[in-house]
């Protein structure tokens, strides 16, 4: 991966990086949002992936799913600022 960026004198690498966050799972509707639509803002907003795992799929010896967001730096920063402020702090 990476650019190409004549200013700079060729190829930009671009380093990715990958977060996990387990989240409880009765929190994951909070995470999706209706139809999906606070996750799709999410990725729109910071252009890093983030997938979460399936119903039933938990971290093991929890009842925590694993979202895995991995984008450039930058972006997968962002996206996990994004998705850590969705989960309530007083768990």
């Amino acid at each position: 991966s990476g650019g190409y960026d004549s200013a700079a004198g060729g190829w930009i690498p671009t380093t990715n990086v990958t977060y996990t966050v387990q989240v409880p799972d009765h929190i994951i509707p909070v995470i999706l949002g209706r139809g999906g639509s606070n996750i799709k803002e999410m990725i729109d907003l910071s252009q890093a992936s983030i997938k979460v795992s399936q119903k039933g799929e938990y971290f093991p010896g929890t009842q925590n799913r694993t979202i895995t967001i991995t984008g450039p730096v930058p972006a997968a920063s962002y996206a996990h600022q994004l998705v850590s402020a969705k989960i309530p702090q007083n768990l």
